[in-house]
């Protein structure tokens, strides 16, 4: 509990909600599980902070939809608020969007927004109105420029421990392939592997 004391107020969960509906690559709605002042409706309209995706007229807007349904859909998703103009002029939150892990808990790295641009889908559009600054989302350390020092010492633990579930990973993944292995020798015998 020590080193959660540094970090400051901007977070990554300060509202949640499970997507309803999917509009384009960077529009979409959430039904609030977690309310948060800012919050006006138990269904919100959130649009992406920072990323702009091509228009649904194109074929490229289609395939952002596309993504960004088949990632987001049904999901619980959290939602960094910004906390310089909260909507847009079309009273759309404006949102740094985070996934949820295996637990329920939010994921810090990588973000949404920064998922659509990487996944071709979308554009960085550096909107000075807003407290984001997309450059973060590429940071060594993820959410470390947002967490400071605390953030830095909370990576540094949870390295360990992603490498420890990766070795679990790949040792099941082998367990996997292993059993295959025997399943086909077993309808085939004799024809080998």
């Amino acid at each position: 509990m020590v080193l959660l004391n540094g970090i400051s107020i901007a977070a990554i969960d300060e509202t949640y909600g499970v997507v309803t509906k999917v509009v384009d690559g960077d529009t979409f709605y959430v039904a609030i599980q977690k309310a948060d002042p800012r919050i006006v409706s138990s269904v919100e309209d959130i649009r992406l902070a920072d990323v702009n995706a091509p228009e649904m007229s194109t074929a490229e807007g289609a395939a952002a939809k596309d993504f960004t349904y088949a990632v987001l859909m049904g999901k619980r998703v959290y939602l960094d608020l910004d906390d310089v103009a909260v909507r847009d002029e079309y009273g759309r939150l404006v949102c740094v969007v985070y996934l949820s892990g295996a637990y329920g808990q939010p994921l810090t790295t990588p973000c949404f927004n920064r998922m659509l641009v990487d996944s071709g889908h979308a554009v960085i559009d550096n909107f000075t109105n807003n407290e984001f600054d997309p450059r973060d989302w590429w940071s060594g350390t993820g959410q470390g420029t947002v967490l400071g020092p605390a953030g830095s010492q909370l990576q540094g633990l949870l390295s360990p421990l992603q490498q420890s579930a990766e070795r679990e990973l790949d040792k099941e993944a082998k367990n996997a392939l292993s059993w295959l292995g025997s399943q086909i020798s077993n309808q085939f015998p004799g024809q080998g592997t």
